[in-house]
């Protein structure tokens, strides 16, 4: 929300975080569906599309992207405590004790598993409410609301496509992976309310109120706003701090699942042992500073995932809907599926401005969200070579 009032005015801004909700929760639904019906995980459920082997591949993808995520995440979380007790008590303390602190710590729902995250969530989520309903309040009473609704852009100025674009890339691994959650849903009617709560209408007013501190004080740094301008103390950093465990138990969750999916077979690790291993390596990554060298990395590896939701899509409810009940599970790696992905990400790639990606067609990417067009290309190019794969079967079986 910060990022967006950098660029846009509070009214296209509003309309900005509609449209772009909308979009991410549209392919939500469909990706949580899918996981709805099968009760399985994101890698797993994979590898009805891209076989057995096939999503091996997959998983290590959605390991490597989500730990890495952790770390960055880590860091993040101690440089954040350093903050805090740095503007409450003014001495300056080394970020890397609570980096370590804070990665084991937030380790700890992700290795006890969904019970422990949904615990969490329950507790930050109202927390979060609070917050950010007593914040918008004293807002209010420094700066008039008149003044922010005819704010325009903070900083230097992007188009209404850009933004948009920015809302959907912000979320679009994650909806590409919520059927690591949604596997739980008692009813497709749960898991469509779900998303749509959590992806539009939970999330519209969170990107609301981070563009309206902006707006009003020309920070988009949460923390120093809740801190330093509003004066929240200890209330404003706790909330924030159990914001961002909410989110980095998740991308630990996820990763031990994309990582299970690939030693499948092959080691039987248990899942809580399995959490803390991953665990400790991320948080030793992010304390020793070597998350900062592969971001770049981790921002392209979006690129990669979001074509796996398209091709999840198109085989659930286009090609192959009958083998969702109980059909075969293709052994092998189906390679139509690979090679959809690898092109639907080399356009993603050719789309993603430089040094991320290549460059070649950033304007595009401007106007179409990235994350669209992957998912779009994946769609189109595994429907028509099932297609053609079907043709040929029936064309054999014909000629027998």
């Amino acid at each position: 929300g910060g990022v967006l009032a950098d660029g846009l005015s509070f009214r296209d801004m509003l309309l900005v975080s509609i449209i772009g909700s909308i979009i991410i929760t549209i392919i939500g639904t469909l990706n949580a569906l899918v996981s709805a019906h099968t009760h399985l995980s994101t890698s797993f459920t994979c590898r009805r599309s891209f076989g057995i082997k096939g999503a091996k591949i997959i998983g290590i993808i959605l390991c490597i992207s989500n730990f890495g995520w952790y770390a960055f995440q880590a860091d993040l979380f101690g440089t954040t405590i350093a903050s805090v007790i740095k503007h409450i008590n003014g001495s300056s303390v080394n970020s890397v004790i609570f980096t370590i602190i804070g990665g084991i710590t937030m380790s700890l729902t992700a290795i006890f598993g969904f019970k422990a995250i949904k615990l969490l969530s329950e507790v930050g989520l109202p927390l979060l409410a609070v917050l950010c309903v007593i914040a918008v309040w004293k807002t209010s009473s420094m700066i008039s609301f008149g003044d922010i609704w005819n704010a325009g852009p903070v900083s230097t100025p992007i188009t209404i496509p850009m933004g948009i674009a920015a809302v959907v890339g912000s979320f679009a691994v994650g909806v590409t992976m919520v059927g690591d959650f949604s596997r739980f849903s008692k009813s497709k009617r749960d898991c469509m309310i779900g998303v749509s709560i959590g992806h539009c209408w939970g999330y519209i007013p969170i990107l609301m109120c981070g563009a309206f501190f902006n707006y009003a004080f020309h920070n988009w740094n949460i923390v120093e706003i809740m801190i330093l301008s509003l004066g929240l103390g200890l209330f404003g950093a706790l909330v924030l701090i159990i914001g961002q465990w909410t989110t980095n138990d998740n991308n630990l969750y996820t990763s031990v699942l994309g990582l299970m999916n690939t030693l499948d077979g092959i080691s039987k690790v248990p899942r809580m042992r399995l959490t803390l291993i991953v665990g400790l390596i991320s948080t030793a990554i992010a304390a020793v500073g070597l998350y900062k060298y592969f971001v770049t990395f981790l921002s392209l590896l979006g690129v990669f995932i979001t074509p796996i939701g398209g091709i999840l899509i198109a085989d659930f409810y286009i090609c192959n809907r009958k083998n969702y009940d109980g059909g075969d599970v293709p052994q092998g790696i189906k390679w139509d599926a690979i090679v959809s992905w690898a092109v639907a990400s080399f356009v993603g790639v050719t789309m993603t401005a430089r040094p991320v990606g290549l460059g070649w067609f950033v304007a595009v990417g401007d106007v179409i969200p990235v994350p669209l067009i992957c998912i779009a290309v994946a769609m189109v190019l595994y429907v028509v070579s099932q297609k053609l794969q079907n043709r040929k079967l029936q064309n054999k079986a014909g000629a027998v």
